[in-house]
């Protein structure tokens, strides 16, 4: 055994490269070389690195809260950030030079080389995914902040109460400077995208200027079509309507609909909202009107769970996953204050403050219901019989999917994931997801969205989180009246069959139903068929224009009504005989 882990480090040292998302989804660390136990409190560890982060994995024997009390641990993380027994300092004789030491446990970092003293674990840069109990994690250290001197570093994690210290070598690692590969996100809505929700804590400054101006870019970068809100307890639900319909107009003086608890949660939407239901303890469902395409209205909830860790707070949390499972469970089956149409689309997410244990999301999305005797029985929460899906979305600009930190590097909480949004796959189909992080974006991605670095905290300490969603597959499938095989929610030319949606001005509207320059002939006809400019009713500049030049006439014997001699009477046709309305040939 000691033999094959001396081999296994050997692997482990030569050089790795995976790119890392640290999001709470594992698979990204396969191909990666692993040192595995199978005794004591560790399971198996892994360390890769990219030009910016340093990144540990580790998978554990038990379900402990990484840096919470919920579920105690005393593990440390060893940090020889040189690689060198002659730096830093031989913790618990552990045999390395130990320049900092992460007390989980306690939520420090003590430096011991280029400093000393307790530090917290945002000013050593430190990231971690899950914020819950699990058994599973992974970890980031910024390398500049953590002062990683290199060029090898040597990883140990360490059992304080049992002395234990594993891989008993450590993880020897050879820092890669590869650049980090994440490729920013588009914030276009999605192809196939019925409606654009998005979920934000906005920390009761909807009512401060400075904080207003940065929601109101990043809401008109973003145009969501339904937003739940939380922590709006110091606004009322027509001052939120006030700053919409000024943020986002819509079409024909339209105003938006806006719709609160009793207490600091909303749900604002284009669409009418047909009925909300504000009983239920810190979550507020709402049944809101959204595209026609869905052939139901959406269930959307807006919640906001207690907060922070401590047994009480745990149990309350839980108490607010099984009461909002119950409503739910009830509106599915009718048995309710709401029955839901059946393969309705149900939509939940905020800040549902995941810290601690993992069972309130658990329940949420698998419908485990915890206590039973106070809220019913189990059940299945989607449609198809299956569990809900929690979505796993990142920021737009960088590889990680926290959504919340403190802007004081002193604190001792590190950033974290607290907002969600958990959907059921079996009526909808997410077709694109992000948490919105103005932070990491370029100056010409800032540009591009009207945008400035610090709004995301300028705006609030959570982030928005954004979901395009579109029909799943109990909801059956959009129309497509010209059969071209593009649904008429995507199709720019609805009534033309255009499969190739070309569209060369790119106004939006296809060259087959387009005619730019009004001369009578559609855009495609001029590009495709005629050779004219389409940008230009008389080509050939002499003084009679294109449509009447060409003298499109039907092949009458052929296909009546067919002037553009395609061999299909379609709306490029009736464009065509409009252009000719009153010339004289």
């Amino acid at each position: 055994m000691k033999n094959f882990i001396l081999f296994l480090l050997v692997l482990v040292a030569l050089p790795a490269w995976g790119q890392i998302q640290l999001d709470n989804q594992f698979e990204d660390w396969a191909d990666l070389p692993h040192i595995s136990s199978e005794s004591g409190p560790f399971a198996s560890a892994a360390v890769t690195s990219n030009a910016d982060w340093l990144y540990l994995h580790i998978a554990l024997a038990e379900e402990v809260a990484l840096d919470e009390n919920a579920l105690p641990n005393d593990y440390r993380i060893l940090l020889d950030l040189d690689n060198d027994v002659n730096t830093g300092v031989d913790y618990a004789g552990q045999g390395l030079g130990v320049d900092l030491l992460i007390n989980l446990a306690s939520r420090q970092a003590i430096r011991y080389t280029n400093g000393s003293g307790i530090e917290s674990f945002n000013e050593v840069g430190m990231r971690a995914a899950p914020t819950y109990s699990a058994t599973e994690f992974e970890l980031a250290f910024d390398r500049d902040l953590t002062q990683v001197v290199g060029p090898e570093v040597r990883i140990k994690w360490y059992a304080n109460g049992t002395q234990i210290g594993f891989p008993e070598s450590g993880i020897e690692h050879t820092l890669l400077d590869a650049p980090d590969t994440f490729a920013p996100v588009s914030i276009a809505r999605a192809p196939g995208t019925l409606n654009r929700v998005a979920f934000w804590n906005v920390n009761n400054r909807m009512d401060e200027l400075f904080a207003q101006q940065a929601m109101k870019r990043i809401l008109q970068a973003v145009d969501p079509d339904i937003l739940a809100l939380s922590e709006v307890s110091n606004v009322s639900a027509s001052y939120v309507e006030a700053l919409l319909d000024d943020w986002l107009p819509l079409e024909g003086g339209a105003s938006w609909n806006v719709v609160k608890d009793d207490w600091d949660l909303m749900v604002a939407s284009k669409g009418a909202i047909l009925s909300s239901y504000p009983s239920v303890m810190r979550q507020f469902p709402a049944l809101v009107e959204g595209h026609p395409g869905w052939g139901v209205p959406l269930l959307i909830t807006s919640s906001h769970l207690k907060c922070c860790g401590g047994s009480s707070n745990e149990a309350q949390r839980q108490a607010e996953a099984d009461e909002y499972m119950a409503f739910l469970r009830d509106a599915m089956s009718g048995e309710g204050d709401l029955t839901l149409a059946p393969n309705t689309p149900v939509v939940y997410g905020g800040d549902l403050n995941m810290v601690g244990l993992d069972d309130p999301i658990y329940t949420l999305v698998s419908g485990d219901i915890s206590d039973e005797t106070a809220y019913g029985p189990d059940f299945a929460p989607d449609w198809d019989g299956t569990a809900l899906t929690e979505q796993p979305l990142l920021q737009t600009d960088h590889g990680f999917d926290f959504t919340w930190m403190s802007s004081n590097i002193n604190s001792e909480w590190m950033p974290g994931k607290l907002d969600y949004l958990i959907t059921s796959d079996a009526s909808i189909d997410l077709r694109a997801g992000f948490v919105v992080r103005t932070e990491d974006m370029s100056e010409e991605r800032l540009a591009e969205f009207g945008l400035l670095a610090g709004d995301a905290l300028d705006a609030s300490d959570h982030f928005l989180v954004v979901g395009d969603l579109g029909l799943g597959d109990l909801l059956g499938s959009a129309p497509d009246t010209d059969e071209d095989g593009i649904n008429d929610y995507e199709d720019n030319c609805v009534y033309a069959n255009n499969g190739d949606q070309s569209d060369f001005n790119g106004d939006g509207v296809g060259d087959a139903c387009s005619d730019a320059d009004g001369d009578g002939l559609s855009d495609a006809l001029e590009i495709n068929v005629y050779g004219t400019d389409p940008l230009l009713a008389d080509t050939d500049t002499d003084g009679v224009s294109d449509g009447l030049e060409l003298c499109v006439c039907s092949a009458i014997d052929q296909c009546p009504g067919d002037l553009s001699n395609d061999a299909v009477v379609s709306v490029a046709d009736l464009l065509l005989l409009l252009g000719l309305f009153g010339a004289t040939c």
